[in-house]
């Protein structure tokens, strides 16, 4: 009797992880940051996602470019995503420790790279470069015309490895975007070194872009899909790069492109 019913309920179990909607989950921890728009920044009317988002759906809290391309990559490869979200410098610890599978977006940096699996294709791709008030009388003839300057930067973020080797000038740390303009526009800062796409979609929301002029860009940098070196990284890693070649294909890639032009 109880041997029927072990066999019963064992094949109930099968039934419902194996057909229909009760196919088991692919579930992936992602982590990214929210303050990065156009590429990952709140929703206006944003609510908190109470479940991984499956392949269909989006997420209620989140939008932007480079969460779309994530996302669609993944769910085209069948999995749900669990988002966290978290400031950049704790969302790259978290994933230093492990308490998520894979962070985005994320630079290469010599560091990083002994640390991380990084994902062959991108999710974005950006210019790095100064941004000085209207009045500024700097005259851009590289980096080193910033020398005994103090500069903005983004607390936590890369800014390629010419940034990261020069040491002319003070580099002051900045937790939010405006902040820094708002730094900048009462001359705490000589200048506020940034992300292109970035800042100038910050500050033309703001209304502010006409009080400030920026320098031709001193780096760019494609951003990636990363996470901790182990087998599992490894195929989460490979099934978004396989992904996003399948977005390229059906034409997906090219929708979200002209969404966020």
């Amino acid at each position: 009797m109880f041997l029927k019913k072990g066999v019963l309920l064992l094949s109930m179990f099968c039934f419902f992880v194996t057909s229909g909607t009760g196919i088991a989950e692919k579930i992936v921890k992602v982590a990214t940051l929210d303050g990065y728009p156009p590429y990952c920044f709140l929703n206006e009317n944003h609510s908190i996602d109470m479940a991984p988002i499956p392949p269909g759906s989006n997420s209620k809290k989140l939008q932007g470019y480079s969460w779309d391309i994530l996302r669609e990559s993944l769910h085209a490869m069948g999995y749900s995503i669990e988002l966290k979200l978290y400031p950049w410098a704790r969302a790259m610890e978290q994933t230093k420790k492990g308490l998520v599978d894979v962070l985005f977006p994320a630079g290469k940096t010599k560091e990083r790279e002994n640390i991380f699996y990084f994902s062959q294709e991108s999710v974005d791709h950006v210019n790095f470069l100064v941004y000085l008030r209207k009045d500024s009388q700097i005259a851009w003839d590289g980096l080193t015309s910033l020398k005994g300057l103090r500069i903005g930067v983004m607390r936590g973020w890369n800014y390629g490895e010419k940034w990261n080797a020069f040491d002319l000038v003070e580099k002051y740390e900045i937790n939010r975007i405006i902040q820094g303009f708002k730094m900048l526009e009462k001359k705490r800062l000589d200048g506020f070194a940034g992300y292109e796409i970035n800042f100038d979609y910050a500050l033309k929301k703001e209304k502010i872009k006409s009080l400030f002029k920026k320098s031709p860009p001193f780096d760019s940098n494609a951003e990636f899909l990363v996470g901790l070196k182990n087998k599992r990284v490894m195929q989460i890693i490979k099934d978004f790069d396989e992904g996003k070649k399948k977005i390229i294909q059906n034409g997906t890639f090219d929708k979200i492109a002209k969404q966020w032009q």
